[in-house]
């Protein structure tokens, strides 16, 4: 019988030292926490998550069944589309796991878990945000090099550049397993500072430029102008578009970012000020902000671009 004791005394040492050793990542923090607010921020993710796939899936669809849409843009946007349904199909239901297992329990933490869906969801993230940030300055060169764009922006060099940005996202998101956690912040908060101040000096060179370019179509010949202005309407509309992912973007990632900064100390995180400040409760509130970006980004495309509302509308009463 004191063996039998030995051994069960044994087994519960062994798993506080496990549960000690696994960093348990804030977002899946209980102190405070009401389950009713759970429960609520879960039945959220629910309908975003069905939401997030059916948009997403219907744009790659109305992509894939309309060849005239195949253009690099549009490429760039169905790449985009490709990691939000990720986020529909993977991150979201993961999220959704931990949540209720932790509900039914919040001492029963997988750490393995935990760890799928921090690398999986930081992977997914930087996709977006580097497709982003390579859409911004695809609109650039439309405008700088619009003679000849065709030949500078195809749809297999778009590809390539998709595939590389899965790649890099995906090594530095790798990171949190195998390094430090202070070093795999650094490190994604400097990719994080790259891609956002590239993307808003873009934005900045194309505004200049179109501004510029407005006061030299005024001063051409009538039969040149209307031409012109067929172009330049439809480069405006691709780049305000290409602005409004971004900056959605950046309003559904901040407030996740100002939480990051708040509480990025493992030790603050274990200490009385986090049970007691409900920085849990913030961490599931914005990362359910940044699931949304996922849900509305379809229909940004619908709304700005014509031929993508009207490909998906095909879609969706095919599927009917």
């Amino acid at each position: 019988m004191s063996m039998l004791t030995n051994i069960s005394g044994r087994e519960q040492q062994e798993m506080a030292q496990d549960n000690n050793s696994c960093f348990r990542f804030p977002v899946f923090q209980t102190e405070n926490v009401p389950n009713l607010l759970i429960v609520f921020n879960c039945v959220v993710n629910v309908i975003l998550m069905v939401t997030t796939i059916l948009g997403n899936a219907l744009v790659l669809a109305a992509v894939r069944r309309t060849t005239s849409l195949r253009s690099p843009s549009v490429i760039f946007l169905c790449g985009l589309a490709t990691t939000d349904l990720a986020v529909g199909v993977v991150v979201q239901p993961l999220f959704l796991s931990m949540e209720l297992i932790l509900l039914e329990n919040s001492t029963a933490y997988h750490c393995a878990l935990g760890n799928a869906f921090i690398t999986v969801s930081y992977a997914v993230c930087g996709v977006s945000l580097m497709t982003i940030t390579a859409i911004s300055v695809d609109r650039l060169l439309a405008l700088r090099y619009h003679m000849r764009y065709a030949s500078i922006v195809t749809v297999r060099r778009v590809l390539y550049v998709i595939a590389l940005n899965w790649l890099i996202s995906g090594f530095l998101a790798s990171l949190i397993l195998w390094s430090a956690k202070i070093a795999f912040l650094i490190v994604m908060s400097v990719a994080v500072a790259i891609c956002l101040c590239l993307s808003t000096s873009v934005h900045v060179t194309i505004y200049r430029v179109v501004r510029r370019h407005k006061q030299q179509i005024k001063a051409q010949v009538e039969s040149v102008q209307n031409g012109t202005c067929i172009n330049f309407q439809r480069f405006k509309r691709t780049s305000t578009n290409a602005f409004l992912v971004h900056y959605f973007l950046l309003i559904c990632y901040t407030p996740l970012f100002i939480t990051l900064l708040l509480t990025s100390n493992e030790e603050q995180i274990s200490s009385e000020s986090w049970k007691t400040n409900h920085s849990a409760i913030a961490w599931k509130l914005t990362s359910t902000v940044v699931f949304m970006n996922s849900t509305f980004n379809p229909f940004i495309y619908c709304w700005r671009l014509r031929d993508i509302r009207t490909a998906v509308k095909k879609a969706f009463f095919c599927m009917q």
